[in-house]
């Protein structure tokens, strides 16, 4: 028969029976699931590319490429491209180990650039057309900072030289022109890009030395019995000649360069002081591609606040300062020398880096990272619902 227990023995048997486990706290589940998010997102980039298909999407060369404009569906895609490497501007960056020397592709200005793992007994300065690998968008990267830093130093300048003609065609399309260049090759340029062009002036540059013509009225009046119109600038500051415009024809110039130097005692080495030229004048314009246009046939330009010579206009026997129309100058095509753009290359975060190399299947470990971090925000979700219930209940 057992012996009745007392008060104090129930007490003690009751404290030695094992207490239910505290539940940590909710800000712990909230804070790691905070963080695992986080993490989802920052390497969805990897799985997305890992899911990419193992053959690479051929975008064709760089020029084509950005003839048709940067497509925005080229983030985490596994593609090839070929292009110009501007070995001029590449920069080496050690990593850990590793020795990446990120490069510009020429054709793509500022908007493409590739990354390219080197080894020590690869020469500094050669590179292969062909990039093939994971293409990114610039900004996004962690490294676009210190890419834009770089290459935004270098002062780097690209340009392209076409011919009066393809301005002429591109004109006809409207704005932004589309301008194909001597070697083939399309570009685009905004209202705002600055388009050089080199006119050649109807009339000739006539140098007469100052030691065979001793003053200005000597010099002009040799000009003036050549039967033309002349003009004559009021201010002569080079001293070795005097210079005046006439009214002479490509094919003459050389007839009257050998009459005005006729009789003309020269030295024995060449001097400009002495003897006559006769060459072309040219003038260069430099202004933004909005405010060039076409006049029927012909190039139509507004002047604006530049400072190069309009030309002449014949009146009388004389020539003067040609005048603007409604503040415009225009020219036969003809005349058009050369039409050139020189467009300073700034670095564009919504261009894209190439990877050179990586490949979806060097990104194995994606899905598992994604699948184990995705598996511990997913518990800490569901131990924040149960203790809100619990709160709730």
């Amino acid at each position: 028969m057992s012996e009745p227990r007392d008060e104090h023995e129930e007490i003690i048997e009751e404290s030695q029976a094992p207490r239910p486990r505290r539940r940590r706290s909710p800000v712990v589940d909230l804070a790691v699931s905070a963080l695992g998010i986080y993490l989802l997102v920052t390497m969805f980039g990897d799985l997305r590319y890992w899911l990419r298909g193992s053959e690479p999407r051929d975008l064709g060369s760089a020029a084509e490429l950005m003839e048709k404009g940067l497509p925005d569906d080229l983030d985490e895609a596994y593609v090839v491209l070929r292009g110009t490497p501007d070995i001029q501007h590449a920069a080496r960056l050690k990593i850990d180990e590793r020795v990446v020397s990120y490069l510009r592709v020429v054709e793509g200005g500022g908007a493409l650039f590739a990354a390219v793992d080197r080894t020590a007994d690869q020469a500094p300065n050669q590179f292969e057309g062909v990039f093939e690998g994971r293409m990114r968008r610039l900004g996004k990267l962690r490294m676009y900072p210190w890419v834009e830093s770089f290459f935004n130093a270098e002062g780097i300048t690209q340009s392209r030289e076409a011919t009066a003609d393809a301005l002429m065609r591109a004109l006809a399309g409207g704005q932004p022109l589309t301008i194909t260049d001597v070697e083939g090759a399309s570009f685009r340029v905004g209202a705002d890009d600055r388009i050089g062009l080199v006119v050649e002036l109807p009339d000739a540059q006539i140098q007469l030395g100052r030691s065979s013509f001793r003053s200005l009225a000597a010099a002009e009046a040799a000009v003036s019995a050549l039967g033309v119109p002349y003009y004559r600038p009021e201010k002569q500051s080079n001293g070795s000649f005097y210079k005046l415009f006439a009214r002479i024809g490509a094919g003459e110039r050389a007839a009257i360069e050998a009459r005005l130097g006729e009789g003309l005692e020269l030295p024995e080495k060449p001097d400009a002081s002495y003897g006559v030229a006769v060459l072309p004048t040219t003038a260069n314009y430099y202004l933004p591609a909005g405010s060039i246009d076409r006049d029927g046939d012909r190039l139509r330009l507004v002047y604006g606040d530049s400072t190069t010579s309009t030309g002449f206009a014949v009146e009388g026997d004389h020539l003067v300062p040609r005048p603007l129309e409604d503040g415009r100058l225009t020219f036969e095509p003809a005349a058009i020398r050369k039409v050139h753009l020189d467009r300073p290359v700034r670095v564009d975060p919504e261009g894209y880096l190439i990877a050179v190399g990586e490949t979806p299947s060097t990104q194995w470990m994606a899905p598992l990272m994604w699948a184990g971090v995705l598996l511990v925000v997913g518990w800490n979700m569901m131990s924040l619902a149960w203790w809100w219930r619990r709160r709730q209940a």
